[in-house]
């Protein structure tokens, strides 16, 4: 059911009188004092004595698992009375009885968080959150162990409440990815995190079918500023899209603003060395676009009261390998490079653009699926990202999907490229069969794709 990640950690001891009242709910069968112990949201992963969160989602409802989770050992249910099923509802089970359990769970988070005295960063953007995530969060850790950050990319309307009632209440830094698909996510997210300071990784077009386009992504992402307080700081880069719009809704917010532009930051290509704050940083991140990342990262932890020379120590120890996000992998006579995690217009221009910086001598490959969440315009988004890797020296491209791979197509022959050079296919077999006959030594693939597109598959394949 849902998510088959349990988080159960609690930061506190709650009594089933004070989730009742917290929740402002009605409730049968339960002892006041009685203690909370753990809790789930997953009937399958649910263990002896958990209270169990009849959440709903795209694909199901928990109200449905309520016997799986009592046979189970749920010490009782969190639930809207109206959807217990009637063979249930005359039974005894003790239970916390609320309009809606989804609202209950960010509530129960929100109280939570208002209990936490360090700091929280919260990072949001149309790319790149989990990856600059992970950075933040292996920088923290070498400040403090405790450290506690978003597990995998738990940053909607359920991840995040998760996250939170999963943190360590002794860290000094919680890092937690905030994430939306329509108008007012990151505002009431953020209104549960209350960030102590942020970073805006960027804005791009994400999501459009829902935000309509990139000045509503910029409106969106902007909200992340809605849960925060007067002279927070965030960061984002000073090339930020809409920038002018994002800095009028942090001055009306009174957030303090810094563009990465502004501080000295040089990445020589093939150079694993650069220069912040007028000192020398020493980093194992290869890609031109993690090393921005952490660039925004370091800058945070800065203006966060962080010293320079205990960032690069940290820095000079990172180590960042993530599945599917520009993952470098060599194999014997050619590299993989999997970035398969996602894809939209900007992210996967992005990354082209930076791979023929990378790889300027040698033959590129494209492997990709289709980009989604694009609305009407994802016939020339898709266009323009083929015109995209020509430009940036794409030699072959291997498409596997629907129709959007035609529209890969026609901007890569209006762009100049060699139209027997392009290739459409819709089996991931038949494409594997082509792929290993045409691929060369010393060739650099690229795979990518929205999730939907499940491009990990080739990757798997080739390993």
């Amino acid at each position: 059911m849902l998510i088959d990640y349990k988080l159960n950690v609690m930061t506190k001891l709650y009594t089933f009188g004070e989730m009742k009242q917290l929740l402002n709910a009605n409730a049968e069968n339960i002892f006041a004092n009685s203690p909370v112990r753990g809790f789930s949201i997953d009937s399958r992963t649910l263990k002896e004595g958990d209270l169990f969160f009849c959440i709903s989602g795209e694909n199901t409802d928990g109200h449905r698992y309520i016997s799986q989770a009592m046979e189970k050992g749920a010490c009782g249910i969190v639930a809207n009375p109206e959807n217990i099923p009637e063979r249930l509802d005359k039974l005894d089970l003790p239970r916390i009885l609320v309009p809606d359990p989804n609202h209950a769970l960010r509530k129960w988070a929100a109280d939570v968080r208002l209990q936490f005295d360090g700091k929280v960063l919260a990072i949001t953007g149309s790319n790149g959150k989990t990856s600059t995530k992970d950075i933040l969060a292996g920088l923290c850790r070498f400040i403090d162990p405790q450290s506690y950050s978003t597990p995998e990319n738990f940053n909607n309307f359920i991840g995040v409440p998760l996250t939170i009632l999963g943190a360590d209440p002794e860290a000094k830094w919680w890092v937690i990815e905030i994430g939306t698909n329509q108008f007012g996510e990151i505002a009431e997210l953020s209104k549960i995190v209350r960030p102590t300071a942020g970073i805006i990784t960027n804005i791009g077009e994400s999501h459009l079918e829902y935000l309509g386009n990139t000045a509503g992504v910029a409106r969106e992402k902007s909200d992340l500023f809605a849960g925060m307080s007067p002279g927070n700081n965030v960061v984002f880069p000073d090339s930020l899209l809409h920038r002018q719009q994002v800095e009028d809704a942090a001055k009306l917010a009174g957030i303090r603003i810094t563009k990465t532009a502004q501080i000295s930051a040089d990445f020589p290509e093939c150079s694993r060395k650069f220069r912040l704050f007028e000192e020398e940083f020493v980093t194992s991140i290869g890609s031109p676009l993690l090393r921005q990342n952490l660039v925004l990262a370091l800058t945070l932890l800065q203006l966060e009261g962080v010293p320079v020379s205990q960032l690069q120590s940290a820095t000079s120890v990172l180590d960042l390998t993530v599945k599917g996000r520009f993952q470098q992998i060599d194999k014997a006579d050619w590299i993989l490079i999997d970035d398969t995690y996602n894809a939209n217009p900007s992210s996967f221009q992005s990354v082209l653009e930076n791979l023929n910086k990378m790889f300027p001598e040698r033959r590129k490959i494209v492997v990709c699926g289709a980009m989604a969440e694009l609305g009407d315009s994802s016939p020339e988004f898709h266009r323009q990202v083929g015109e995209t890797m020509v430009k940036c020296c794409v030699e072959k491209l291997f498409g596997l999907g629907g129709t959007e791979i035609e529209f890969y197509l026609e901007g890569w022959k209006k762009g100049g490229g060699k139209p027997n050079a392009a290739k459409h296919f819709c089996e991931l077999a038949e494409l594997l069969i082509s792929f290993k006959e045409e691929l060369r030594k010393d060739d650099v693939v690229l795979v990518k794709g929205s999730r939907s597109a499940k491009m990990e598959r080739f990757v798997e394949a080739m390993e």
